[in-house]
């Protein structure tokens, strides 16, 4: 192993607090004494007891840092020898075991009304962030019947309330936190809330107004970022513009560097002056623009999204703020925040630097050196749109775009690809696909699993047979632990294990691949970082 490697992996490790010591012990308490490898081949991850096919759909939502430990959510009742209820619930599974584990519980180990549709997990698979409405997640709570951010120690047992104000002045029931995710060690959560009470130190000279009591609630987009330390018990805005200001408008889908100093958001709120950044106000007016759009125009259908973009859409503003004669937003200019510079920078750059707006899948790598996002280029989609969206990654040291998806040399698509995972040595990056120019040989008809070396620009198909084949249903939404050895997908194909002939099913369910690191030539160090 080289200097370089050491280096980069560390930084991930780091950022766990000593990871790899936190995973031997949550091992010992959760884990049985006859813990084993990860099983070679693809497996599915989402099954009941003795191996029984979930009775509803499941949703990859990550994977612990070393690949042992899956997250995912889902509507089937049957993963767990006590049934649970229909509506969608958060499970780890230990890949090494095949021990399931239901981890949006209350804080006194029940299970909880409403579903958890969105789910994050820390690097040693120790804590769980999810978002409930349930009145009696945590004792003491005061949530007001809304939907609110939790964290689930799966070490001791014990669930608490991230998404606490320390004034709780904020008396809007329909106001509420969500989209949550976690640092390495556990100790910062990173969440959207339309709430405006979390940050004790902003003062909004623009407040929304108090609603008059009605059935419906007044529709709202304004929704902000926010960054819990669960050790200092602070809360900060994160999405502010230049005078602090929370953002007039909506942000999206915040993510976070396993150190947790570096947080990528998108948004459609004008958070810097225009000079800042080319096209960054065209970027944003045109997101902004898209959003207030009749739901009747073709605004926001010029751009084919990918499977899990277009879910993640839907997601990012909650049901009770939706208005039928309004379209929700599916793109704006994505942003990276230095925690503790309280830098804001956008960084959804072309290969021509200008700002662009990404789908609501944009995200960054577990050091937070690098920003991997869509832009989207004109050519229709393979659903008849006018464009489709191309994946990106951008160094945020150098400044260096890359473009991943660009298929082969010589060759062009209008298939889109989205949801962008990379491996914490930021050499392998996975995602989903459905542009029939990636991989030489016979073509996925739809959306499929590939990784790309961003070393070599070599790219291979992921979700197949275990004879090589293609999958005979979709495949989605990739998820690569840190140290690049495993990857879970959500996928419909009902032959991707060994031994598996049957069709496509309707509710697709979560698998696991052993994933590891190609040799390229002699001499080439398995998982060495050459630009560090």
């Amino acid at each position: 192993m080289t200097r370089t490697t050491r280096t980069t992996r560390n930084r991930w490790l780091s950022g766990g607090g000593s990871v790899l010591v936190a995973a031997a012990l949550l091992a010992v308490a959760a884990a049985p004494a006859q813990a084993g490898p990860v099983p070679r081949g693809t497996t599915q991850v989402s099954l009941g007891p003795n191996g029984a096919a979930p009775d509803n759909q499941s949703t990859a939502q990550g994977i612990s840092a070393n690949g042992r430990y899956a997250l995912f959510t889902s509507r089937a009742t049957n993963l767990l020898p006590q049934p649970s209820a229909g509506w969608s619930n958060a499970y780890v599974k230990d890949l090494r075991t095949g021990r399931l584990e239901q981890v949006n519980l209350s804080d006194a180990g029940g299970a909880l009304s409403g579903s958890t549709d969105q789910a994050g997990i820390s690097a040693d698979g120790r804590y769980v962030v999810f978002e409930s409405e349930d009145e009696n997640v945590a004792p003491g709570a005061q949530v007001k019947n809304r939907t609110e951010v939790y964290i689930r120690d799966r070490r001791t047992g014990r669930t608490e309330l991230v998404s606490s104000s320390p004034t709780n002045t904020d008396t809007d029931q329909y106001h509420s936190s969500y989209n949550a995710q976690v640092s390495g060690n556990g100790r910062y959560v990173v969440y959207v809330s339309s709430r405006t009470d979390l940050d004790p130190t902003v003062v909004d000279p623009e407040p929304e107004p108090t609603p008059e009591p009605s059935l419906a609630r007044p529709y709202t987009w304004k929704i902000n970022v926010y960054l819990t330390d669960r050790w200092t018990h602070t809360t900060r805005l994160v999405s502010h513009d230049v005078n602090g200001k929370p953002g007039e408008s909506t942000s999206f889908r915040p993510t976070i560097s396993a150190d947790g100093r570096t947080i990528g958001f998108g948004s459609i709120s004008s958070l810097l002056p225009d000079e800042q950044a080319p096209g960054l106000a065209a970027a944003t007016a045109a997101a902004a623009a898209t959003a207030s759009a009749p739901a009747s125009s073709d605004a926001s259908a010029d751009v084919e999204l990918t499977p899990s973009a277009a879910e993640a859409a839907r997601r990012s503003i909650p049901q009770s703020a939706a208005q039928p004669s309004l379209a929700r937003p599916t793109a704006a200019p994505y942003y990276t925040y230095d925690v503790r510079s309280r830098t804001l920078t956008p960084v959804s750059a072309g290969l021509d630097g200008t700002i662009g707006s990404s789908s609501f899948e944009a995200t960054i790598s577990p050091d937070g050196r690098r920003a991997i996002y869509t832009l989207s280029e004109p050519g229709g989609s393979t659903g008849g749109h006018r464009y489709h969206t191309v994946l990106h990654v951008r160094d945020l040291r150098t400044g260096t775009v890359t473009k991943v998806s660009g298929g082969l040399p010589g060759t062009s698509s209008v298939g889109s690809s989205d949801h962008g995972s990379i491996s914490a040595d930021n050499r392998w990056i996975y995602f989903e696909s459905a542009a029939d120019n990636l991989v030489a040989g016979p073509q996925h008809p739809g959306w499929d699993v590939y990784r790309q070396d961003l070393r070599t620009g070599r790219t291979e198909r992921v979700a197949a047979a275990p004879d090589g084949s293609l999958g005979n249903g979709s495949s989605t939404q990739p998820f690569v632990s840190a140290s690049g050895n495993t990857v879970v997908f959500d996928s419909t194909s009902g032959n991707l294990v060994t031994g598996g002939t049957g069709p496509a099913v309707e509710n697709g369910q979560v698998f696991a691949k052993p994933a590891g690191f190609h040799r390229s030539g002699a001499g080439d160090d398995q998982g060495e970082n050459e630009d560090d």
